[in-house]
């Protein structure tokens, strides 16, 4: 479930940059970003209960909800926009005020025109989706490693690393770098 969320943040970053003029494509990627997001909390959730319970402790959904909250504010978000977009109706949840608005934004030398998805909570603090869905995938990683969920993998799902080494020109992940070729 991390990997479908790293996918999916990363079709929307590149979605927010190859179709900067295309509010559609940008607003889907954004919804798939908070389902996954939804799906992995469900599915982490899930584990977690087993565990606790083949070890014999009592476990307290509310209170593993809320160290989830903790370790990933982005997840509040994510949780509402998913529960909107599955029921139809708006589910605020633990992110109360929060709004998400598609805006155009002009360019200037940092970037080119195009609309950007912005979040905003209910005290008008602003993020950018593109930011705060790289956040969200960094923070559940360290959350999935704190659980002791991720053990023998690497950070990078294995179509990150396969993409990453077609664009620097290595075909394997078994390859390896020699000093001159230093990225």
């Amino acid at each position: 479930m991390f990997s479908k969320l790293a996918w999916d943040a990363d079709v929307f970053r590149e979605i927010q940059i190859d179709y900067p003029d295309e509010p559609e494509p940008l607003a889907f990627a954004a919804i798939n970003v908070c389902i996954s997001a939804w799906s992995l909390r469900n599915w982490t959730e899930s584990v977690f209960a087993k565990q606790q319970r083949a070890a014999g402790r009592d476990y307290d959904n509310k209170a593993f909800r809320d160290t989830i909250l903790a370790a990933i504010p982005e997840q509040a978000a994510c949780d509402s926009i998913a529960n909107t977009a599955k029921h139809a109706t708006l589910g605020e949840g633990a992110w109360p005020g929060g709004r998400v608005d598609l805006e155009w934004q002009e360019g200037d030398e940092d970037a080119p025109p195009g609309y950007v998805l912005l979040h905003r909570t209910r005290n008008c603090e602003l993020g950018f989706a593109v930011n705060r869905f790289a956040s969200l995938c960094d923070h559940w990683w360290a959350f999935l490693r704190q659980l002791g969920m991720t053990v023998g993998h690497e950070r990078l799902p294995d179509w990150q690393q396969r993409k990453l080494n077609r664009i620097f020109g290595r075909h394997s992940s078994n390859d390896t770098v020699e000093p001159d070729q230093k990225m």
